[in-house]
């Protein structure tokens, strides 16, 4: 089973299966969504989930991330049936403590390295912005074993933004 992180800038950070990244998705839209349906999810639910960040969306999407992360604290873990996900969790590499106190717990590599990956889309940006052919290295998800990654990451965004249906690190394998 393939493992799928989070990428940005000069860094990576393996986060767990597609049912793990799959699972944080579901939870934004059933408990955080619905909730604070005036405000627009479509950066994370849409751009972080299926394609890329945009330098000029890194800050709202922290917010959003934090919002994300408040919601989430308030939530107890056994909010969820993990029942399945326990059964199938060997052989599918997830790798979610479920036995955390809150979602946010549950999640909180998700966190952590999504604001990790943003900061090091920044300072890449800023140091390398003025270099003859630097490449703007965005915060998406990607598969990040090998050989996929050196595919993916080699992947030009402009295939990203044509995007219909599921996302890459989704495929099957």
């Amino acid at each position: 089973m393939r493992t799928i992180g989070l990428a940005g800038g000069s860094l990576l950070s393996e986060l767990g299966s597609k049912t793990d990244i799959q699972l944080f998705f579901d939870c934004l839209n059933t408990y955080v969504v619905p909730k604070h349906s005036e405000q627009d999810w479509t950066l994370l639910s849409d751009r972080l989930y299926k394609r890329y960040l945009r330098l000029n969306e890194l800050d709202a999407a922290l917010f959003l991330m934090e919002q994300i992360r408040n919601e989430f604290a308030a939530l107890p873990s056994n909010s969820i049936d993990w029942q399945d996900y326990e059964e199938t969790k060997a052989a599918t590499n997830n790798r979610l403590d479920t036995s955390k106190g809150t979602l946010a717990d549950v999640f909180e590599r998700f966190f952590e390295n999504f604001v990790r990956c943003c900061e090091s889309v920044k300072n890449s940006y800023g140091m390398f912005k003025s270099y003859a052919g630097y490449k703007y290295e965005p915060v998406r998800f990607i598969v990040t074993d090998t050989p996929w990654f050196t595919a993916e990451s080699m992947r030009p965004l402009e295939e990203y933004d044509a995007l219909e249906g599921d996302p890459f690190w989704a495929e099957k394998e």
